[in-house]
This record gives structure tokens, sequence and C-alpha cells, in this order.
């Protein structure tokens, strides 16, 4: 018995450790299985957050790319349209002229019209940016209207400028009838607030492909004919041709030579003079440039002087001018001459700050007196800004210097202005002498000017006299003063002194 009950104590003490092993074993079971759900949990968490990132980053790349692509249509657009107008700019004008390039017939015909408002500049100085903006869109709207009745393409290219590409046309007439009824269309007034004012166009024409089959030389002979046609007065157009591109290389060999000339002082100071009516004496002489050139011999003012003008070469070219002329009067001064030297002041001269420095200081280191200095300026130069050619030429006066308003009754001829002007002298522009005897009209301009310059105690002077019935008539209303070819033409220095001791 005490066997048996030793065996079962023995069998429920090894019941007793299996039953703690299998609860121990049972309970870190749980424990792991736990700590794995723990883990798998964790690790879920952590996949999902991962994704919800990565989703959300794969959002913000989706949302960027689309904002890229849209702000990438709309740069563009914006690179390629005009902001005031809404027309496609030069850019687009360009990419769609290589289009209709590339996709022209063989047979097939392009009218390329340039267009520029003449005289835009004066709208945005006179009535402000507003005017010239709102004019700018309502040319814009009348060109739209033009364009939108044929098979045609509108751009805005430039400040003032436009371009219209035409297919609508089988010749070159019919092109030009499109052009002359543009340019007419757009001569309409115009009403922008509460002002009226017209506009006239100078338009270049180019037809492809008898002028150019690429985009570059379309582009240079289309702009080249604009450039004629507001040389040639404005408001009118111009077809391209060869003979233009002859001109423009004439002129720029025209402008490279006149640069050396200036710098090789080719050039030479004529003086023609300019006679007392009553008593027939020479008073003064008027300085004229001529050039020495080294092939076609002496050539006249009117040959070169424009091309100064437009190459930015006149103001040197009128500094030499004017130091000659102070060289050679001090000279004569010195000899005892006492008559008058004029020279001509240029506008670009006469606007330019610095350059009436370099007048006055001309004057004053050449040493002559002043008293026998004569400047002549144009009444559209001293009209250009009023105020600013009073001061200018109070200064020039203090220096000793006598003024002449030339070209006297081809611009405003206002006695309001002309009693402000500090000037001396009038000179009658010779377009008035030309028909004097035959024209009443023209006898009954100069009667005048002559009357109101004497009002004014000013000296008259008529140019352009070229015969003794001219001179007469002069004489009858009581000029003072005359030049032109009936007493001499313009002479060479030492022609001049040899005039002055004949007469």
């Amino acid at each position: 018995m005490d066997y048996l009950q030793m065996f079962i104590c023995i069998i429920l003490t090894v019941l007793s450790v299996l039953l703690v092993v299998c609860i121990i074993q049972n309970y870190r079971i749980q424990n792991k299985m736990q700590t794995n759900e723990e883990e798998l949990l964790d690790n879920y968490r952590r996949l999902k957050e991962a994704y919800d990132k990565e989703a959300e980053e794969k959002r913000v790349l989706t949302e960027r790319c689309e904002e890229l692509i849209r702000s990438k249509e709309h740069m563009q657009k914006t690179a390629g349209t005009d902001y005031l107008t809404g027309l496609p700019n030069r850019f687009e004008y360009t990419e769609h002229l290589k289009e209709e390039l590339r996709d022209m017939k063989s047979d097939g015909l392009l009218g390329i019209i340039d267009l520029d408002i003449d005289n835009f500049r004066n709208i945005n100085d006179s009535y402000g940016h507003f005017y010239g903006d709102q004019t700018l869109c309502e040319v814009t709207r009348r060109l739209t209207r033009f364009v939108l009745e044929r098979d045609a393409y509108l751009a805005r290219v430039g400040g003032d400028g436009f371009s219209v590409i035409l297919k609508d046309f089988s010749e070159r007439a019919e092109l030009e009838a499109q052009v002359v009824q543009l340019l007419n269309y757009l001569k309409d007034p115009y009403h922008i607030g509460e002002r009226e004012f017209m506009l006239t166009l100078s338009a270049g024409v180019v037809v492809v492909p008898t002028d150019g089959t690429n985009e570059q030389t379309i582009t240079k002979n289309v702009d080249m004919a604009k450039f004629f046609a507001k040389a040639s007065g404005k408001d009118t157009y111009i077809f391209y041709d060869d003979s233009l591109d002859r001109s423009v290389t004439e002129k720029l060999e025209l402008q490279t030579e006149v640069r050396k000339a200036i710098e090789d002082e080719a050039f030479e100071v004529y003086f023609q003079p300019q006679i007392d009516l009553a008593t027939e004496e020479t008073l003064g002489f008027e300085a004229l440039v001529r050039w020495n050139h080294p092939e076609r011999g002496v050539i006249v003012p009117s040959e070169f002087i424009p091309v100064a003008e437009e190459c930015g070469l006149i103001v040197p070219l009128g500094e030499f001018v004017l130091r000659e002329s102070c060289k050679k009067l001090k000279k004569w001064q010195d000899e005892g001459c006492r008559q008058v030297v004029a020279v001509n002041l240029s506008a670009r001269q006469f606007k330019d700050r610095e350059s009436m420095d370099n007048v006055m200081r001309i004057i004053r280191e050449t040493g002559i007196n002043p008293k026998q200095l004569e400047l002549e300026i144009t009444e559209t130069m001293a009209l250009d800004d009023l105020d600013y050619a009073i001061n200018t030429l109070q200064k020039l006066k203090q220096l000793g210097v006598s003024i002449a308003l030339d070209d006297f009754g081809t611009g405003y001829s206002s006695l309001n202005y002309l009693k402000r002007l500090p000037v001396n002298q009038l000179k009658i522009d010779k377009s008035f002498m030309d028909n004097v005897l035959e024209d009443h009209s023209d006898q009954k301009i100069v009667e005048t000017i002559i009357a109101l310059a004497q009002a004014l105690n000013l000296v008259v002077v008529a140019e352009g006299v070229e015969n003794s019935a001219q001179a007469d008539f002069l004489k009858s209303v009581s000029c003072d003063k005359a030049q032109g070819y009936l007493y001499s033409k313009p002479l060479r220095e030492k022609d001049m002194l040899g005039f002055l001791q004949t007469n």
C-alpha cells in the first residue's frame, strides 16, 4: 500500500510537473504569438505608413507634373502672344511663317505685308501711353476684321509694327489691290476717349517665293521695303525688288566713306557772299561744306548730309565746319576783315547739350570776335523745344554771337514764338524765290515776312536769288540782304578773298 501510494504520488508529481511545463510552454507560446502579432501589426502599420507616404508623394508628384504641364502650356502661349493686343508676337509669327513655307505648294504664293504706324511716337508724347495703347488696340481690331475676311494671318511684331500673311491671291496685282484696300481701311478717323485723330501707315510688301524662300531672307526684304516706304514720305507701300538691295548697299558704302572723310578731313568749307541790297556791299558769307571725293570730285551737301544725319555723323561734321570757319574767320579778322560768317547748326547738334557746349568751346578756343559770327538754326529746330531753344540761344548771344532763323516761312512762321526767340535775322527760304516773279501768293508771303521782321527789328536775308528781276523785287519790298548765284556761287577761301577785292 505504501508503495502504491508512493507510486501514485510520483505519478501525480510527474503529471503536475508536466502540467506546469505545459502551462509554462503554453504561456511562452501565447506570449510569443502575442509578440509576433504585435510585430505583425507594427510591420503592417509601418507598411501602411510607407504606402500612404508613397501614395501622398505620388499624388504630390502627379499634381506638380500636371501643374508643370499647365505652366508649360501657359508659358508657350504667353511666349507667343502679345500681352496688349492678344495677337501672336514676333516669335510666334516667325514659327508660323516657317510652317507656311514648309507647307507651301510648288505653285503657291504668299504675300507678306509689314506695317508700321507713321509718327506713332507723337501720340505717346502728346497724349500719353494710355492713348498710345488704345490706338494700338483699335488698329488691331481693324486689322483683325480685315484678315478674318480672308485666308490671312496677323501678328504684332514690334512696338507699332504688324505683319500680315496673305494667301488669297493668284498674282501680284491682286495682292497690291488688297494692300491698298488695307491701308485705306486703316485711315478712317480714330476715336480714343474724347479725342479724334487720323493715322497713316507705311507698308513693305514681298511676294513669296519671288522675293525669298526662307524666313531670314523674307524678313530682311520686307523690312527693307518698309524702310523705303517710310523714307518715301510715309503713308504708302513699296514692293521689294533687287534695286532696294543695291540702294542700301550704296548707302552703307557712302556712310563708310563719309566717316573716313571726316577722319581724313576731306571736307572743305566754301563761302557764299551775302549782299546788302541797298549798297551792293558784301556784308558777310555763309559757310557751306563740300566733300572733296578722291574719285567723284566735289560733292554737294544734298548727297552726303542726309547720310551723315542718318548715321549720326552730322555732329562731328558740323563741329568740323564750325571749327574751320572760326579758324578762317580769326585769320581774316587779324587781317582787318569785317565781314560776318554764318554757320549752320544741324538739328542734332542743336538738341545735343554736350554738342552745344562744344560749339561754345570752339568759339572761345579760336579766339574770334564773336560779333562777326552768326549761327543759323531752322524754325523747326527752334519749335521742337521752345524753352530749350530760347535758353540755348540766349547763352550764345551772351558770347556775342548773332542768331539767324533759316528757312523761314516753311514752318509755323508764328509771330507768337518769333517775338520770344532771341534772333537777329530771318532768312527767307529759297522755295519762295523760285516762283516769286510769277506767283502772286509767293510775292505776298515774301512781303509779309519782311514786314513782320521789320516790325520786330530783324534783318531779312533772301536766299536763292538767281537773277536781277528777283533782286529788283526784293529791293522794292525793302529786303535787307540777298544771297544766291546772281552774286556768286559758293567759293573756296582764295576765291572768296578775290571776290572781296573785286567787289
